[in-house]
This record gives structure tokens, sequence and C-alpha cells, in this order.
């Protein structure tokens, strides 16, 4: 080769050394997968890997069970089936048009790397999507995990199953289990991909002892459910909870209150036997069990929930790892029934005494502003309160930091898009508003964006990198983040402009700890 074209090679070589990628095919468990890549080649996106084996016939209610072998390299370049489910509407999906099919094959995880070599241990986050434990897909655009692998993390998401194939409790299953206990399997999905992770990921660049689990409702109900969790000890090192934890009005039901409820659910289908249950179509168990909240979720067993998580942290079982948690300053909808006359009579009845001091800090003379301060006080009990007895449960038993927040940030959603409909009031920091910030995904949505919008983006997925990297959410020219241990009385503003302020609501939370703080009956 001629000396000057050699030279013209290695200048060039020297130019673009982010050119080079992990080595393709990957071998994981299982076989081999090959991926595809960014538009502009930076980074590696392998959608639709198994990690565990298909939870049909005799495995459905059983928890995951080892991923078969395949032959060949497995193309892993569109997403996964979604778990059997009553679909998301359409405008959570945005832009995209890529909507899976739903099949009970659906245990499948996705990753996004920019790693250039599998010695460079980025930190990896595991996502955990929400969606009432009724619904959920890796598929969403806002989800998206090339923004976040751009900044040097690299980013799972993972399925889970849902509804009544993800979390019934009944005495047939029981009797059938080892542990002599049914329920629970989406949390025992969520285990095994974790265990997948820590296997793998070192082949795709990451590394398996820098692990942060992070998930909105109840994709952040699991992530308080996993640090509780014996079985999920070691396998994750941080944690970032969005809006749900097991405590106060979400804390878990016992077992067998959740096995009565799955025998009554069997017996209106006409199924009484783990059989009879096995033999019925999916399609008609996601029908029966409806869009109802709270019917099929996380229970305590026991085993995979080994108690009440009030109790386990008082007792300092959990898992103590650093925490990132926080809520919206709005999450709660507003309920068009309620009028003045009721709002006051369920205060007395679920209150007594306390209900005129509730009064007080949240009052209303007709039936609108009846509304609004019940959607107030379940902003509150729902949210703010339910994460701020998290981080005091963490803070009084834990070594690990806790770091928390309140985003109270209002996307500029279009009318046409209002979850009340276009003439609804205009939203404002609703359950869930964060996720696009936190993900650095506005352009998955055409919204009129503004700059201050961006800048909420840059900085929120700044502090949940840096968290996933240390730790600690706080660097250079980012608003600077105490935790909860140093400053139990203030909280951070996650919105424009960002910083640390009193926390809200403090008469209205101690209250509710009178009445919620342990557990619901």
């Amino acid at each position: 080769m001629p000396i000057l074209a050699r030279a013209m090679l290695l200048a060039a070589a020297v130019a673009c050394p982010a050119s080079a990628q992990i080595v393709e095919p990957v071998s994981v468990d299982g076989g081999d997968v090959s991926g595809s890549s960014s538009a502009d080649g930076q980074i590696q996106i392998f959608k639709g890997i198994p990690f565990a084996a298909p939870p049909t016939g005799e495995w459905r209610w059983k928890p995951p069970q080892p991923v078969s072998r395949w032959q060949g390299v497995r193309k892993a370049d569109r997403f996964g089936s979604d778990c059997p489910q009553i679909r998301a509407p359409a405008a959570q999906w945005g832009n995209s048009r890529e909507r899976p099919p739903l099949d009970e094959d659906c245990l499948y995880l996705n990753i996004w790397t920019g790693a250039r070599s599998v010695e460079e241990r980025l930190p990896v986050m595991v996502w955990i999507y929400g969606g009432g434990y009724r619904l959920g897909s890796t598929a969403m655009p806002d989800f998206d995990g090339e923004a976040l692998a751009r900044r040097g993390v690299i980013l799972v998401s993972i399925a889970y199953r849902v509804g009544a194939l993800g979390f019934l409790a009944h005495p047939a299953l029981s009797a059938e289990s080892p542990q002599r206990v049914s329920g629970n399997y989406g949390l025992l999905d969520q285990i095994a991909a974790l265990d997948w992770v820590r296997r793998n990921i070192a082949s795709f660049g990451g590394d398996p002892d820098r692990i942060t689990i992070f998930g909105q409702s109840a994709g952040s109900m699991s992530t308080s459910y996993l640090a509780a969790s014996p079985l999920a000890t070691g396998k994750f090192h941080r944690l970032i909870g969005q809006t749900g934890a097991g405590f106060g009005l979400l804390a878990p039901e016992p077992i067998t209150k959740a096995e009565a409820k799955g025998l009554a659910f069997g017996r209106s289908l006409g199924a009484e036997t783990a059989q009879a249950l096995r033999a019925l179509d999916a399609g008609k168990l996601v029908e029966a069990a409806g869009t109802q909240s709270g019917t099929f979720q996380p229970i305590n067993d026991g085993w995979v929930v080994p108690g009440q998580q009030a109790a386990i942290y008082k007792a300092g079982r959990q898992n103590d790892v650093a925490m990132l948690i926080g809520s919206n300053a709005d999450e709660a909808g507003e309920d068009p029934s309620m009028t003045l006359d009721r709002y006051r009579s369920e205060l007395t009845a679920q209150y007594g005494d306390d209900a005129e001091a509730l009064l007080r800090l949240h009052p209303a003379e007709n039936d609108a502003e009846a509304r609004a301060a019940a959607r107030r006080l379940g902003t509150i009990a729902l949210g703010d309160f339910t994460m701020d007895r998290w981080a005091r449960a963490q803070s009084a038993s834990g070594r690990s930091p806790v770091y928390s927040y309140r985003f109270t940030h209002h996307p500029p959603i279009p009318p046409a898009e209002y979850p009340g409909g276009p003439d609804a009031a205009p939203p404002l920091a609703w359950h869930g508003a964060e996720i696009p910030y936190v993900f650095n995904n506005l352009d998955k949505r055409d919204w009129p964006w503004t700059k201050a919008d961006r800048t909420l983006a840059h900085h929120l997925a700044s502090y949940w990198i840096n968290f996933a990297r240390s730790g600690d959410p706080n660097g250079p020219d980012l608003p600077r983040w105490p935790t909860y241990q140093e400053a139990p009385g203030l909280v951070m503003e996650l919105g424009t402009p960002s910083g640390p302020i009193a926390r809200p609501d403090i008469p209205t939370m101690n209250i509710l700890e009178r009445h919620i703080g342990d557990s619901k009956p």
C-alpha cells in the first residue's frame, strides 16, 4: 500500500475512534444475538431478547423458567410481544406506530448501549414500566433508551406479566407451589430479568456491579417491593422510584385475602382447579379482569414480599441501597361526581375527629371546590405522603442516602390530548408527566416544547444518570440536591426553576400518618 494511502487510513481511524462498537453477534443466555444501530451508528440497540422461557401452558402462573437455547444468530431488532392486557389509550403512544402484538410469550428485554468495548463497564439503568399492574409495554416511545445511552449509561427495559396472568393468587396454585404461595409472578419476572442482566450485561459493555432499577407508578411500586425482597438481594445497587411504594394506602394485602379474591374470580369463569384455570384463554382472562385497579397486584405472600414494608424497614431488613424517590405535584385525577356533601361525609367517615382539621386545611364551599380539594388530598395521600413515608423509613434504619423530589412542571400538552378530553381543565404536573423529561425524549411527542422544557429535561436526565453512576445525583451546573438525611424538612423541587423547598402539606401528612401510616386493613 502506498505510504500516503496508509497515512490517510490511519488518520481516519484516529479521527473516528467512536466508530468502534461491541462486536456482534453477542453471546447471551440461550445463544447469539445481533441488533441494530441508531441513525448515526453511535448506539447499538437490541430489542426482544428473551430472558426467560415463555410462561405458557404448564408454566402459566409459575415462576419464570430458564430461557431455551436457539440455533444460529437471533435477530434482536424488534420489540417482543406485550403481555396480555387491555391496551393503553393511543395518545400514550405519541408518534409511534410500533405497537407489539399481545401474547403470553412476552418475557423479553431491550438494551441500548453506546459502549465501545466490553471492558468499558458503563453503569446500567433497568427500567420497569408502570400501568397499575394491569398494562404496560417496553415499546412506548417515551421509554426509548437512546438519549440516555448517549449520555454514558446502558439502558435496559424489561417486561413482566400483568393483570390476572401476573398476579393471580389462588388456593389451587398455592397448593402446587413448593413455597405454598401464589401471585407475585410479575415480581418474579422482574427478579429473573435482573438475574439475566447480572449474568449478561458485561457482554454489552455494562457493569454488573452498578445496576440501578427505576420505574414509575406500578414500576416504582415494584422497585419498593424489590428493595424489601430477600429474593432481590444483591441484584441491584441503586433505586429510583417515581410515584409509588408499598406504604400507606398502597400497602400489600395478605395472601389469604388475595386467594379469596382469586377463588371468586376463577369461579366466575367456571374454573376452580389449576388445570381448569390454565385451560382458559388468555384474552378471556384479561377481559374478565377488566380495568379495575387493585384487584391483581403484588401481595404479602411471606416469600417474594415477606411482610408489610413498614415492618421490614423498621427491622432494618430491606435491601439497603441509595434511593432517589419522589412524586408529582398533581398526581390524582378529578372525580367529576364529587359533591360538597359527599366530600364532607367521606372525610368524616375515614378520618373521624381529624375530619374537621382536614376541612380547615382543604376547605370547600361548593361542589367545584370540593372536587379540587378531594383531588389535592388524593395527590397528597397517594404521592407526597407515600413517597415521604418510604424516605423516612429508609432514613430511619438504612445507612444509604435518600434523595427526595417533587416534580412541579406543567408540560405543554395540546388540548386534543388532555386526559379528560379537549374541553377539560388543562392537566398540570400529572401522574407520569416527568417521564419524557427523565428519558430526555421530548421529541417523541409533537408538543410545543420550550427552551425551559429542554433545560429541565437535560437537568432531570443528568440527575438520574449521575445517580446511576455514583449514587449521588449532584453534578456540575446543576442545582444542589441535599439528601433527605441532611434536610428532612426539605424536598427537591424539579421544575422551573429547580431547587430545595420546604416540604409542603406537612400538617395533612401528619393526619394521614395517624390513620394510614403502616398499612391498609
